[in-house]
């Protein structure tokens, strides 16, 4: 029976982990459920029989760092997070695997694969897998694609920062890119094409659905069929559309 700690502070977040820990079909026990930094530093310093830990970053009360700092961390962790900044300190943590927000059953699948890989070398020669991990990280620290958390916009007078989060699709006019945020406004960015903007943004969050937008997978709403080969996306007030060729990929990228 393999034991597990879920440390991750919302509860869609830790019911997705464990359906689709269900879904892998091998024993497990979740032994603790985990939602802040204090309760991780004190739940550790008992020195508790762990297997593998799947780990967020931030947390309630402060980031998830603030207590591997403190104490010695001997079991492996899987991190589970919407930030790219903490590849290094997940490596100096005892991390195997680094997966984004949000994640896929398939990109979950392979991170578990690798822990039950590393596993067996461990049990057989311990250097060995440390010189596994020590590999696999470098070739991932020098070859892992950074997104854009941050978009920085030049207007008239002024040049300011909006959060590639809080955008909720882009929209491409006659080659001038516009962004909508959260709160329905609209953004002129400097880009001319959406291709620039694909560059800098995490495909497992955004979508090209047309020849002229992208779509933030966060903030759709909802989808119907609007015509045999292409489906309708409600984002806020806007209707937006698939384009037939994209219909299908889309299907698949959202689940379907």
């Amino acid at each position: 029976m393999i034991k597990i700690v879920l440390i991750e502070d919302e509860s869609p977040a830790r019911k997705k982990l464990k359906n689709y820990l269900d879904k892998l079909g091998e024993p497990y026990v979740v032994i603790k459920e985990i939602e802040t930094v204090t309760e991780t530093l004190s739940f550790f310093k008992t020195l508790p029989e762990v297997d593998i830990i799947f780990s967020d970053i931030e947390l309630r009360d402060g980031n998830v760092f603030e207590a591997y700092d403190k104490i010695t961390m001997n079991y492996p962790i899987i991190f589970a997070t919407a930030y790219n900044d903490f590849w290094m300190n997940a490596f100096e943590t005892n991390g195997i695997e680094y997966l984004l927000k949000p994640f896929s059953y398939a990109r979950f699948e392979k991170a578990w694969n690798k822990y039950k890989t590393l596993k067996n070398k461990m049990s057989t020669n311990t250097n060995e897998l440390l010189g596994v991990l020590d590999n696999y990280y470098q070739r991932k620290l020098a070859s892992e694609t950074v997104y854009k958390d941050y978009i920085p916009i030049k207007s008239s007078n002024e040049i300011y920062f909006l959060k590639v989060n809080d955008i909720t699709f882009f929209q491409s006019d006659y080659g001038v890119i516009f962004a909508y945020d959260t709160v329905n406004k609209k953004h002129l960015l400097n880009q001319t094409s959406l291709k620039e903007i694909q560059e800098i943004l995490n495909p497992e969050v955004f979508f090209k659905i047309n020849r002229s937008e992208i779509v933030n997978r966060n903030y759709i709403e909802k989808i119907s069929r609007y015509t045999k080969n292409t489906v309708a996306i409600q984002i806020k007030s806007h209707h937006l559309k698939t384009s037939q060729n994209n219909t299908a990929s889309f299907n698949s990228w959202v689940g379907l």
